[in-house]
């Protein structure tokens, strides 16, 4: 086939050209069947102007068979609700005087064409091809925003021409990821560089460095036929190769996919233990029942408005089985930089369904609060009244990835920052993703958590009980599983409750949980007596 290299001289446009003809392909500078469109960054000729023109030139041109766009990952954006390895599908969070708005408007003009393609590469490994991360890498010097650590992702320059030739070859139309395999963490990434850090102001602009853009190339595997042959971690290694001062030894083979650091939980470990031992003197039972390995689904009340219970299970989990649940937790919460930082180091992974099957996959602990915000926010008179689990999908999520259910109860937390008041304000909701600012006993004035006295029990594994992932889909059945493991929380809770004297101290834990019943549900009942 006839193929044209147009537009953005640099690197991977030298690249492909070598790729399309160890492919056999005949490149040519006219007359082409195919044509890759590589946009500039500069002015003039080069410019996104005149690269939009060229574009559709080519997008309206009928004798280009097949039409092949150089796009960029940094098009979904960086932004706190990225789940992580993004697919496709996802649509862009860009801000609208983004300048990276260009790729969406360029591949909107490669739409036209009947048979396109857009790759969107992640940042390329080569300074030459101008991307933000790599030109950091490159120099003695770089800022970052402080408290914030995103992962990222590089391609190596051969496999992101490899994808173009690969989207040549193929008929498939549409958006394509293109990514080196796994991710390296902004920081960790600096000092195998040996770059030198200087951090800035969270309000600064610096985008691209400020949260998760992570893709997924799956797509790419599956309809191109291509597969990168370098990971991140491989093409950084690659890429401090030309940089004496760099110390590639500093680099694991492998970082976890959301940032979990188990040095850094490890390091916490004195103050974790001074808060469960000294600060809360958390009471706590049937750790046993923890499975030791295989996915599960850890389920439990969710109080204090700030994640202080997560970490206390997280810490109360790993010290006793070695396990770190991974907690799914909501976008807001890493909106604030050094919270960001703390959470996706203690495995924190933005909750979404696409997220715990690929920790399911992993055969993972994964952790959820069904109350989600509603229960941190709820007023203290009502703090030992569960709010509706139903509405956080837990049940869809265990079903459909047949993942057993161990619930925990705990009373205790609640006192920490005991809710009497609030006060309503838009830029609260706006700037943290609260519901309103609380009022509470040294809160907002000085936020220090009152040293109430924890009891946590955690409850025997609630099996599946034959619900297939198929039943995931019958809402009715699944808000029924739900309410089920609900009520086995709420009669632990109100048991605790009941034989507690004071909230500052007391034993509570007696080894006695309130027995489960078997899960019947009335949904199935109906089913089966409408069918006879």
């Amino acid at each position: 086939m006839k193929v044209q290299v147009a537009g953005f001289e640099g690197p991977v446009a030298h690249a492909t050209r070598a790729e399309l003809h160890r492919r056999g392909h005949q490149v040519v500078d006219r007359d082409a069947e195919a044509v890759i469109f590589f946009p500039g960054t500069g002015t003039g000729a080069s410019s996104p102007a005149a690269s939009m023109e060229a574009l559709a030139r080519l997008a309206a041109d009928p004798t280009v068979q097949r039409l092949v766009l150089r796009s960029h990952a940094y098009a979904y954006g960086s932004n706190p609700k990225n789940p992580g390895y993004m697919t496709e599908s996802r649509l862009s969070l860009l801000p609208p005087a983004a300048e990276a708005n260009r790729f969406l408007r360029l591949e909107e003009i490669a739409a036209a064409h009947p048979n396109h393609a857009a790759i969107r590469l992640t940042t390329v490994a080569s300074v030459a091809e101008g991307d933000a991360f790599a030109v950091k890498l490159a120099a003695g010097a770089a800022v970052r925003i402080a408290g914030r650590n995103p992962n990222m992702q590089l391609i190596d320059v051969e496999d992101a021409a490899a994808a173009l030739a690969a989207a040549v070859d193929s008929d498939a139309t549409g958006i394509f990821n293109a990514a080196g395999s796994g991710v390296i963490p902004l920081q960790k990434a600096f000092r195998a560089a040996n770059t030198r850090q200087f951090c800035v102001p969270d309000k600064l602009s610096l985008a691209e460095l400020q949260y998760n853009w992570t893709v997924s190339s799956d797509r790419a595997e599956r309809e191109l036929g291509w597969k990168p042959k370098h990971s991140t971690v491989e093409t950084l290694m690659k890429f401090l190769a030309d940089k004496s001062s760099a110390k590639p030894a500093l680099l694991k083979d492998r970082y976890d996919d959301w940032g979990l650091d188990v040095d850094y939980i490890k390091a916490w470990g004195t103050w974790f233990e001074f808060l469960r031992r000294v600060y809360w003197r958390i009471e706590v039972e049937g750790m046993e029942h923890v499975p030791e390995q295989g996915r599960a689904l850890f389920v439990s009340n969710h109080r204090g408005f700030m994640p202080l219970d997560a970490v206390m299970h997280l810490w109360l989990t790993f010290r006793s089985t070695g396990r770190i649940p991974r907690f799914l937790i909501t976008h807001t919460l890493l909106r604030t930089p050094f919270m960001m930082n703390f959470l996706t180091k203690l495995g924190g992974v933005v909750a979404s369904q696409e997220n715990a099957t690929r920790l399911f996959d992993q055969e993972a602990l994964v952790a959820i609060f069904p109350e989600g915000i509603r229960g941190t926010f709820t007023p203290y008179k009502q703090t030992h009244r569960l709010r509706d689990f139903t509405r956080s999908g837990f049940a869809e999520m265990a079903v459909l990835n047949q993942a057993p259910i161990l619930p925990a109860a705990v009373i205790g937390h609640a006192e920490i920052f005991p809710i009497i008041g609030r006060i309503n304000s838009s830029w609260v909701v706006k700037e943290l993703g609260w519901p309103y600012l609380p009022i509470a006993p040294l809160f907002p004035i000085a936020p220090i958590p009152l040293p109430s006295k924890w009891h946590v029990r955690m409850l025997p594994v609630v099996p599946l009980q034959g619900l297939k992932p198929a039943d995931a889909a019958n809402a009715r059945l699944m808000k029924e599983f739900g309410r089920y493991i609900q009520n086995i929380v709420q009669k632990n809770i109100d048991d605790m409750v009941s034989k507690r004297k004071h909230f500052l101290w007391g034993k509570v834990l007696d080894g006695k949980s309130v027995p489960a019943p078997a899960f019947t549900p009335r949904s199935q009942a109906a089913a089966r007596e409408a069918s006879v």
